[in-house]
């Protein structure tokens, strides 16, 4: 599955084969291999024949749309149910980018529709943006790289809950690099289009950009609050060893 999703991608594909919206339920019904397989010749055969464009005009969206709604509920659900009961709440702060990428997708096409005043406009004055309700600057920075930031941030909080701080600063340094990098919260906004702010790119003309250099920083500060904790947890386990040996 993942070197179809590598082969994929070469051939300009955005869409990952590894996991389908489905699994849950197929694997429930015993379907293995040979599904993928079956999926692989179906899809093929409608997109070298044209024959896409005829379901899309015998089957309505809204058919498609209820089954992807439920299919997210099963795979939320499934989030909880295949994961340690304690970390449950890394599941939780591993949603909120995802959520965050939701309100600003909700906003931009609101935004776009309208017609009026830009986010653009509105980002540029401060003042502006805080009246007008919408926390627009947040909502983009955590909708840049937000498949990363879900990952990481639920990652570090499951590490920090098994106190594996090493564990936990090495993911924080993570972060902090594909911060530095453009590649998470970093973004520019041009009218009511947001892109990537990747390191070394250059803004357009009037375009609003933030370089998110600043929570790079705190995943590097806090990337050595959690080795400083590792290593007072080693230090206090050794003494602790050292206590019950001697006897004390």
């Amino acid at each position: 599955n993942g070197l179809g999703t590598i082969a994929a991608a070469c051939f300009g594909s955005c869409f990952p084969t590894t996991i389908y919206i489905g699994h849950p339920g197929w694997k429930g019904l015993g379907a293995r291999a040979g599904y993928s397989t079956l999926n692989a010749v179906f899809f093929t055969l409608i997109g070298l024949t044209g024959t896409v464009a005829v379901i899309n005009s015998v089957v309505p969206i809204e058919a498609g749309i209820a089954i992807v709604l439920w299919i997210g509920v099963v795979i939320t659900a499934q989030a909880y149910q295949a994961t340690p009961s304690e970390h449950a709440p890394a599941v939780a702060v591993g949603l909120f980018p995802a959520i965050a990428a939701w309100g600003a997708t909700v906003v931009i096409g609101v935004f776009s529709i309208a017609n009026g005043q830009t986010m653009q406009e509105i980002l540029a004055n401060n003042q502006a943006a805080e009246a007008s309700g919408f926390l627009l600057h947040g909502m983009n920075l955590l909708e840049r790289g937000y498949i990363f930031t879900c990952m990481i941030l639920a990652a570090i909080s499951a590490f920090l809950i098994d106190r594996k701080f090493a564990h936990a600063a090495a993911w924080a340094l993570v972060a902090a690099v594909l911060t530095f990098l453009g590649l998470m919260h970093a973004y520019q906004l041009n009218g009511n289009v947001v892109d990537y702010y990747l390191v070394g790119t250059e803004l357009p003309e009037g375009a609003v950009g933030f370089a998110a250099r600043p929570i790079g920083l705190a995943y590097l500060l806090l990337a050595g609050l959690f080795a400083a904790m590792a290593w007072y947890w080693s230090t206090r386990g050794r003494d602790e060893t050292s206590m019950h040996l001697s006897g004390h």
